[in-house]
């Protein structure tokens, strides 16, 4: 079967979503020709990259202002795309803001749209549940709970198990102790001394925001614990000096480690995490965590009115009731993050509590091998739709 898929996300996540979802089709179809919507892990999976994620990425929802004339040449790229009759299927990953209107224009052309990790429209904007049904042929989603929300719309949905258990390395799943030793080692750090994993976001936005307090409450965690060593696995996309703005002579214990997150998160005894993809990592991983987020006020405030959820954290909402502490804009200052941290580290039995309540919300989780599962559901679609 010889054709061309599109593939399109907007956000680092979803390029490694959408690199492997790549490979696994051309093990299903070699001929195939996939372009799209990505970064450097799509492109490695042989995609035909035709605008890059970090031209589209936006934090928030004033931030997308910013990004509106490339949103708009890409839409005509796409456009053009469709129009050229080459295109047989339309991959979606998240970023619903754009790829809503790709489905419309793809579904108007008679080909079929493929959703994989669901909007979060069961959170916010939930009229957009219609624009779903109305343009999408096939949901995938990746949260247990979302299955039952799409089916009482009536929309075709499947639970294919979450694809971070194809990112996280095998050994390093499940909060058992094994190899701190090792990594403490490689890490340059003491692994018979308590360690806090900090993980302010991925953006530079998102760093300027929490960071620095979480950096103040770094320094009275180290006046109680003052042996206690702080990581903090810098994002590929984030440039050292740019954190070095930030963490000043005034914190000379903080250590930058180049990559290495999920190390970062396996060694550590207690997490400092920004709300996102990264809290549903240390779930997998096993490592207790405090999630915090902080944005513009504006964004803040708009977020408030619109988000119709009871938790800012995937773990707490996967389990319906906070298990890990959650402090949100003006509650994630230093004074709290640093009481949330020492009220863990002084009882272990209260991070064994968490580790044994994130082992439920990993088994809510499914099976490794959503890529593969997707894989097969569109090559199948398409093969059907085409006979």
């Amino acid at each position: 079967m010889s054709y061309e898929l599109l593939i399109i996300t907007g956000e680092d996540s979803g390029d490694l979503y959408g690199g492997n979802l790549a490979r696994e089709i051309k093990k299903l179809s070699p001929d195939i020709k996939i372009s799209g919507v990505g970064g450097k892990q799509m492109r490695f999976a042989g995609v035909d990259i035709i605008c890059d994620v970090s031209d589209i990425s936006v934090v928030g929802f004033l931030e997308v202002l910013e990004k509106l004339g490339s949103l708009r040449r890409l839409y005509r790229q796409i456009i053009e795309k469709f129009d050229s009759g080459n295109v047989k299927g339309v991959v979606l990953i998240d970023y619903p803001g754009f790829n809503l209107k790709v489905a419309k224009a793809a579904k108007e052309r008679g080909i079929p749209v493929f959703y994989y990790i669901s909007p979060q429209v069961w959170a916010w904007r939930k009229n957009r549940v219609k624009t779903i049904k109305k343009y999408v042929d096939k949901m995938m989603v990746i949260l247990p709970f979302e299955k039952s929300f799409y089916e009482r719309e009536g929309i075709d949905v499947e639970f294919v198990g979450h694809p971070l258990f194809e990112v996280v390395p095998p050994p390093l799943q499940g909060g058992e102790l094994g190899g701190r030793e090792e990594i403490c080692r490689e890490l340059g750090i003491d692994d018979k001394k308590l360690i806090i994993g900090i993980l302010p976001g991925s953006r530079k936005k998102e760093i300027a925001y929490m960071l620095p307090p979480i950096l103040k409450a770094s320094s009275l965690i180290k006046e109680k614990y003052p042996s206690v060593q702080f990581l903090l696995p810098m994002s590929q996309s984030i440039e050292e000096d740019y954190l070095k703005n930030f963490i000043t002579s005034e914190y000379p214990y903080i250590k930058i480690v180049k990559g290495k997150n999920y190390d970062v998160m396996k060694v550590s005894d207690l997490l400092i995490t920004k709300s996102g993809t990264s809290t549903l990592e240390a779930a997998i991983i096993g490592t207790p965590m405090i999630i915090i987020y902080k944005s513009s006020l504006i964004s803040f405030y708009l977020a408030k009115f619109f988000v119709n959820v009871s938790y800012a954290g995937l773990p707490n909402l996967l389990a319906g009731r906070e298990i890990a502490p959650e402090l949100i804009q003006f509650g994630a200052n230093p004074g709290n993050i640093a009481e949330k941290a020492m009220y863990f580290l002084k009882d272990q039995n209260r991070l064994n509590q968490m580790k044994e309540k994130l082992k439920k919300v990993k088994h809510s989780l499914g099976e490794p091998g959503a890529s593969k599962k997707v894989a097969w559901i569109i090559i199948e679609y398409l093969k059907n739709s085409t006979n």
